[in-house]
């Protein structure tokens, strides 16, 4: 089983890229992982043509086995030990790839919502698109943590 991070156009904030990449290291442990990036979409005026150009770069990164979970604001949100629990029954129901999908800066088009088996949210706050990918990969490593009763994640 492999995880994989789906993110709409390429992480431009360096301090994101940097913790992303200490939290993929320390995912890579635990399971297979994988972050893919696709090619930026130009902004345009026609923020529904620019969702489509962007759900259809995604899609193209997605296999029809996949089990794919879009982050949208509307989605069900989970505290992290509720985070930890629904990866961890994914992951036994033996998924071969489990797609953490972020969409771009206007939200994901309709193909991409309606490709999604779930829809999860991370917060009620609202956070841009770039932060997401940090926070989903700390969320990860926090649930691999959490699944093995390590130290790192502390309930008070």
């Amino acid at each position: 089983m492999k995880i994989i991070l789906l993110n709409a156009g390429k992480t431009r904030v360096p301090f994101v890229a940097d913790g992303m990449q200490f939290y993929s290291t320390r995912i890579g442990r635990y399971n297979p992982w994988e972050i893919v990036e696709t090619a930026d979409t130009k902004h345009v005026s026609d923020l529904k043509a620019m969702q489509r150009d962007e759900a259809e770069k995604l899609l193209k990164q997605i296999q029809s086995s996949d089990f794919v979970i879009l982050l949208d604001e509307k989605g069900s949100r989970h505290g992290s030990v509720a985070f930890a629990g629904a990866l961890q029954k994914l992951i036994e129901l033996g998924h071969r790839r489990i797609v953490f999908v972020v969409a771009g800066a206007y939200g994901a088009h309709e193909s991409l919502l309606n490709r999604a088996n779930e829809k999860w949210s991370l917060s009620e706050l609202t956070f841009p698109h770039q932060l997401v990918r940090l926070i989903l990969v700390e969320q990860i490593y926090r649930a691999f943590s959490i699944m093995r009763n390590e130290p790192y994640h502390h309930e008070g």
